[in-house]
């Protein structure tokens, strides 16, 4: 049983006031809003425009996500990967095909010109049609304005049935928090209560899905839990263990508040995949740290290392360690594709999902916004939209196929990457064990 409590939680943390010319620092949960690490000085954003009817009442809430109410039942994935993770099911070896450019995704497959205009043939991104599927659904917990308890602060303790549970502070003039992050299926209870003991609300939801997406403040994108998948054998990977996605970087990805996000998810260890030209330190204090110093994923990064070992070797054993203390880890490197994909791929065959399902797993990054989601990254002012993160290639169709071979013909896609684990990469069998013994329920 994991227990956090933090002073900021996963939560969509921001509050929106009572007071309407107070700032609202808050996002809301549109499909619409320009990715913060593309293009952060062009707009000002909504949460510091001007409310057009500041007197009115309904303007308590201008920012607030979806209403969350006692007894419902929310979807916590982004509903385009839901819908995708939903609709398709991959077979095992074949790659002669992907369904993920079907669906809406980190680059919604349309061009515009200089005016604004749809242009079919044109190279110019409209930086305000950037959808965020790689970011989970928002809502908010509200109370009235006669519920306050005067001039108290509040707090808000956020739990649920697998034992995390998490804590934030509210401004005495708050009318409501929004909440994020949340974990599918599972059943959470909440309540807000004044600094004095008063209860302002308090209640109980579920939640439903098939993939736990964390997004951490200003601009950490492509995050996701290992957990939930289903093993061949009738086991289920755990949550809130394992994470992967883009880099966690001080400053430029991570801000002050986006830090307290990750101390209230529960991340305690941090895998840095990014060639030694851009490691950086961890921007949470405390969290373990380790860089292995990687150039390029696929077969390349299983087959190489360097002086401390073979590169498969030294991520596992940090993470299998880190485990043991009872410790998550997050891993990434700059965009959460290809290193960060390769390594995906071999945690989640060494526990026995299904090939076809972790191909499934590896697609959800063609959700992320332009710069993550396709093969040309350059922020320049006409990028190439050519889809390459999908299973059909670079990464994915290099590493799947090497773990099938070194599995044989009759062998399991699991038996391909233990064999890789203890006989190229030098991992121990006991190493492999433990992990699957802590991954797995």
């Amino acid at each position: 049983m994991i227990k956090r409590i933090a002073s900021l939680l996963l939560i969509l943390p921001l509050l929106a006031f009572c007071t309407p010319k107070q700032e609202i620092t808050d996002e809301d949960n549109t499909e619409q809003q320009t990715p913060d690490d593309q293009k952060p000085d062009e707009q000002k954003p909504d949460d510091q425009k001007p409310d057009d009817n500041p007197g009115e009442e309904e303007d308590i809430y201008a920012k607030a996500a979806e209403e969350l109410h006692n007894g419902d039942a929310v979807l916590a994935t982004n509903p385009n990967v839901e819908k995708f993770l939903q609709e398709v099911t991959y077979p095992d070896k074949d790659l002669s095909f992907t369904k993920v450019l079907d669906y809406y995704g980190g680059f919604n497959g349309k061009t515009y010109n200089e005016n604004g205009e749809e242009d079919p043939n044109g190279q110019i991104f409209d930086w305000n049609h950037q959808p965020n599927s790689d970011r989970p659904c928002s809502y908010s917990i509200r109370w009235k304005k006669e519920d306050l308890d005067g001039d108290s602060g509040m707090k808000l303790l956020l739990k649920d049935k697998l034992g995390w549970e998490a804590e934030t502070a509210i401004a005495s003039e708050a009318c409501y928090v929004n909440i994020t992050n949340l974990v599918p299926n599972d059943s959470y209870t909440y309540s807000v209560t004044s600094e004095n003991g008063k209860e302002i609300v308090s209640g109980s939801f579920t939640t439903t899905g098939s993939l736990h997406q964390v997004f951490f403040k200003g601009s950490c994108r492509n995050g996701r839990d290992l957990g939930g998948w289903k093993t061949l054998d009738g086991k289920t990977v755990k949550y809130r263990k394992l994470y992967r996605g883009g880099r966690m970087q001080n400053g430029e990805t991570v801000n002050a508040v986006g830090k307290k996000e990750i101390i209230a998810e529960g991340i305690g260890a941090q895998l840095d995949l990014r060639g030694s030209d851009r490691i950086d330190q961890s921007p949470v204090k405390g969290v373990d740290f380790f860089a292995p110093n990687i150039e390029t994923g696929g077969v390349w990064m299983l087959t190489h290392g360097n002086d401390n070992g073979n590169f498969g070797k030294q991520c596992f054993e940090f993470i299998v360690n880190e485990l043991r203390q009872g410790k998550s880890t997050y891993f990434h490197c700059s965009l959460g594709r290809d290193r960060t994909g390769t390594l995906d791929i071999l945690l989640l065959g060494i526990l026995g999902v299904r090939e076809g399902d972790i191909s499934k797993a590896y697609e959800v990054t063609y959700f992320a916004p332009v710069g993550y989601s396709v093969s040309s990254s350059e922020k320049g002012s006409n990028p190439t939209p050519i889809f390459k993160n999908t299973r059909m290639a670079w990464a994915y169709a290099d590493v799947a196929p090497y773990f099938w071979e070194m599995a044989g013909e009759n062998g399991t896609f699991a038996e391909g990457v233990e064999k890789y684990l203890l006989e190229v990469a030098g991992v121990s069998q006991a190493d492999i064990d433990d992990f699957r013994k802590l991954m797995l329920e």
